[in-house]
């Protein structure tokens, strides 16, 4: 078959009648009992072509004409129920491309046992796939899709609908401007590639043009009024200077992190410069809307909050993608705009990457070059996401509708529905250990008897506190190093442990029980490293990572219990035994 027909020019044109004026002339000569000739004159329709559809409409009362053209391979009702379940498909997460719809039509014309000529092999071609979806453009059509995690397809329509129910009180009688929401992202040293001019044929253009897999963290914050507040930068680095704070938006903080990324002492001077200073000058209830972390509450935080008249709300886990309004609608044109400002800037400049005193710059160009948008973009994130104004709606229609789930087709099991829900809801094979989030319900403002802090952990926070108040106009504040950030755990879970993670092999840590989860049988702890060579194990020198390893072990796997190491310089414990003592007597336990 041709895939584009082009009728002969020179050829015979015969007159052509659709179905509707043939089923008008069949029922004009059923039932007022005219001639088929008569009609054929009335109606324009050549006298053979009446007379062919009248003898068979008599052989068979049911008979229907066919349409013109080529008729296609499938029944009407079996492209009907493809095309539901297509959808059904993609609304549930789980789209099929048009090889798998090939496919799918092989096995069910397999399964019915029906035999297409048209099919080799009971299998549709390519062209049979193209006609396929033409036919039904208004209602399917093919596009390049985006990967979505497990967890955030778990999100359901009474998850929402809850964090709606607790976010509406809260929204009522309240101005868009005292509605803020924050979020934290990263700018690459990627300007991302380009469309180019090169000969034809080429099949793998390249420019030159200096790259790394460094990024920078940034926290925006902005109000449902359009109203976008001073970025905090974040470094990833030990210390902090001058030149890195030179030349960046107005009102910018700076800020360093080992990791690069907002840690709670951070998040707390981000709430003290940023969120304070714009509340202060506000009146009535303020609402900060963000995502459920722990490193973003802390006591301090929650005294701030009541006394600025803050409602703290969180977001529903694994849910941002639908419900943060920064997330949805301003990151992609501010990420689209430092992509242009970095292209133009290495066109010009042999430096491999974008050194530190730079950044607050290219980062001023980035905001400016949205010419204004910010505003428009930043409404229509808050409108988008159901927050402002309200509208659930809005989130809902991005989720699964029920209906979906009780369609039933004669031509499709309803195996394939209950398919698609345990794709989609059933909990992962591989679900790893983690911290707990806050157990605050989405939606509903955190108080502090919601929270349950250590001693340490408030001291130190006022600490910091009264640091920030007391020093406004410096901009280096001293982050923690690796061990002064474990929580001090209370009188009965301070034991240091020895404990064996492996299966086959010794794997043997050394390690500081911080919580209990079930007395007697499940424990919390952090974990050490050497800080020497690790093949070396009659070292007894151990560190904390800068990122604390939590863990949950069994009292099965602890091997030994350990007497209080020295504590040394730079964050380091010296223990009275080592890893290979400790392994040798496993071993011979074993």
């Amino acid at each position: 078959m041709p895939r584009t027909y082009v009728p002969n020019p020179r050829g015979v044109r015969h007159q052509q009648h659709s179905v509707e004026e043939l089923e008008i002339a069949l029922t004009i000569i059923a039932i007022s009992g005219k001639s088929i000739r008569s009609v054929s004159r009335d109606l324009n329709i050549p006298f053979s072509v009446l007379q062919r559809f009248h003898k068979n409409r008599q052989q068979n009362p049911h008979f229907l004409p066919k349409k013109l053209g080529g008729q296609i391979s499938l029944p009407e009702g079996v492209e009907k129920a493809l095309v539901e379940n297509i959808l059904k498909c993609s609304n549930w997460g789980y789209p099929i491309t048009e090889f798998e719809l090939r496919m799918f039509v092989k096995y069910h014309l397999d399964r019915v046992g029906t035999k297409i000529a048209k099919f080799k092999d009971n299998r549709p071609g390519y062209d049979w796939a193209k006609l396929f979806l033409k036919r039904h453009k208004q209602d399917i059509s093919q596009k390049m899709c985006q990967n979505i995690k497990r967890s955030r397809a778990a999100v359901t329509n009474k998850i929402i609908n809850d964090y709606f129910d607790n976010l509406t009180p809260y929204l009522r009688e309240i101005s868009p401007d005292l509605v803020i929401n924050y979020d934290e992202t990263n700018l690459s040293d990627d300007p991302g590639r380009k469309r180019i001019i090169c000969k034809r044929g080429t099949k793998y253009p390249e420019r030159i043009m200096n790259f790394t897999k460094s990024a920078t963290s940034v926290m925006f914050a902005a109000a449902a009024d359009g109203t976008l507040l001073p970025p905090y930068i974040i470094y990833k680095s030990m210390h902090l200077y001058d030149k890195w704070t030179e030349g960046g938006p107005r009102g910018a903080r700076y800020n360093k992190t080992p990791s690069g990324w907002m840690d709670g002492r951070c998040f707390l001077e981000w709430f003290i410069k940023i969120i304070v200073p714009y509340c202060k000058c506000k009146e009535g209830s303020k609402i900060l809307i963000g995502d459920n972390l722990s490193s973003h509450i802390s006591p301090e935080v929650i005294k701030l909050c009541n006394k600025y008249q803050i409602d703290f709300i969180f977001l529903p886990p694994n849910s941002t993608h639908i419900t943060q309004p920064l997330d949805i609608a301003f990151f992609r044109p501010l990420k689209g705009s430092w992509r242009k400002i970095l292209d133009d800037w290495k066109s010009n400049k042999k430096s491999p990457s974008v050194d530190k005193s730079t950044f607050p710059s290219l980062l001023k160009s980035t905001i400016d070059n949205l010419n204004g948008r910010d505003g428009d973009v930043i409404r229509a994130g808050f409108e988008k996401s159901g927050i402002w104004p309200l509208n659930r709606d809005r989130v809902l229609n991005m989720l699964p509708k029920d209906d979906h789930i009780d369609t039933s087709s004669e031509i499709v099991e309803n195996n394939l529905t209950m398919f698609l829900k345990e794709s989609r809801f059933g909990e992962s094979a591989h679900k790893k250990t983690r911290k707990s989030r806050l157990k605050v319900p989405a939606g509903k403002s955190v108080r502090a008897h919601d929270l349950e802090f250590s001693e340490s952990e408030i001291s130190e926070d006022n600490n910091l506190l009264n640091q920030t108040f007391n020093d406004e106009n410096d901009n280096e504040i001293d982050q923690p190093s690796g061990n002064d950030t474990i929580i001090e755990p209370t009188q009965s879970t301070r034991t240091w442990v020895a404990v064996n993670f492996g299966k086959n092999k010794p794997k043997i840590f050394f390690g500081k029980v911080v919580s209990v989860i079930k007395k007697g049988e499940m424990y919390e702890g952090s974990f050490t490293r050497p800080s020497l060579n690790i093949k070396n194990l009659e070292k007894c020198i151990h560190a904390f990572p800068e990122v604390i390893d939590f863990c949950e072990f069994s009292i099965i796997q602890v091997i030994r219990i350990l007497k209080n190491p020295k504590p040394l310089r730079r964050g380091r414990w010296e223990f009275d035994e080592n890893l290979k003592s400790v392994q040798e007597e496993f071993e011979k336990k074993k």
